[in-house]
């Protein structure tokens, strides 16, 4: 059983990619899921296919899966060689015994990761690799939990960067972006302290006081006096500043719709995802 080594993913799902890797005495290895992996042997007389699957301890269970076909006919496309490792892998851990329950599981898990491939064409990720990172260092630990965050906290991360691109159409930064939107929904005409903002955007008074100033400088807002007290500073959206928010509000929500659209995912799923959410957040 060879040793646990790289747990860099290569891309080979397209005939590009395997052309334009060097040739090694090694394989290249494509994490399929944490346990299964898809390797890719490139010599100076062909191309072949293997597959592993992580047993545990560092180790894994190694297979010749069967010729390339970027080296003539006959031979396992990328998608075929997924397939007979799959194949493989089911039949490997069917077969161990004293494994029960637990391999029981990770069969599931791998079946359902077939399937959602085959459905939408999923491909492995960077937080599949650190799954499996964690899965080798710590297997005393369930890594299922923590993946499932991390990849609501990447989701975050890739809807900032859209957001970001939405400010920075719009000429302004994300920060002040988002005291824009704020005093949107706070209504066209009304007016907020700094105070109400830098709490309700959940950044330090220093913060809120940088992004105003900035605003002021761009004509987005302008001071409003509040009612009965003079000395109470409140801040309001001027029409450009209005304008810019709703744009960038309808960019936001038009993109979110793209994504959606294009995930497959129905509106009933996100319904009930959304109810999920609130459950979780209500328990933190």
């Amino acid at each position: 059983m060879p040793a646990h080594n790289s747990l860099q993913s290569v891309d080979l799902s397209s005939r590009d990619a395997r052309s334009a890797l060097p040739l090694r005495a090694k394989p290249y290895w494509h994490i399929h899921s944490p346990r299964t992996h898809l390797g890719y042997y490139k010599g100076s007389r062909g191309a072949v296919w293997y597959g592993r699957l992580f047993i545990g301890d560092g180790k894994y269970k190694q297979t010749k899966l069967g010729p390339s076909k970027d080296e003539g006919a006959g031979g396992l496309t990328f998608d075929l060689a997924v397939e007979s490792l799959l194949k493989w892998a089911d039949g490997q851990q069917g077969g161990e015994p004293g494994r029960g329950d637990r391999h029981a599981t990770e069969r599931s898990a791998d079946g359902d990761t077939r399937r959602a491939r085959r459905a939408g064409q999923l491909q492995p990720t960077r937080l599949d690799a650190i799954s499996q990172a964690w899965a080798h260092e710590r297997p005393d630990v369930d890594f299922w939990l923590p993946g499932f965050f991390l990849r609501i906290e990447y989701a975050h991360y890739l809807h900032d960067r859209r957001v970001q691109e939405v400010a920075k159409q719009a000429g302004t930064t994300v920060g002040d972006l988002h005291v824009l939107l704020a005093l949107r929904r706070n209504g066209a005409d009304s007016a907020m302290r700094p105070t109400d903002l830098y709490r309700e955007l959940l950044v330090t008074s220093g913060a809120i006081t940088k992004r105003l100033d900035s605003l002021r400088e761009q004509k987005l807002i302008q001071r409003a006096a509040a009612a009965g007290d003079r000395r109470s500073e409140l801040v309001k959206l001027t029409k450009r500043g209005l304008a810019i928010a709703d744009t960038a509000m309808t960019r936001i929500a038009q993109s979110l719709e793209q994504i959606v659209k294009a995930s497959g995912v129905r509106r009933e799923e996100l319904r009930q995802m959304d109810e999920c959410f609130r459950r979780l957040i209500a328990a933190m």
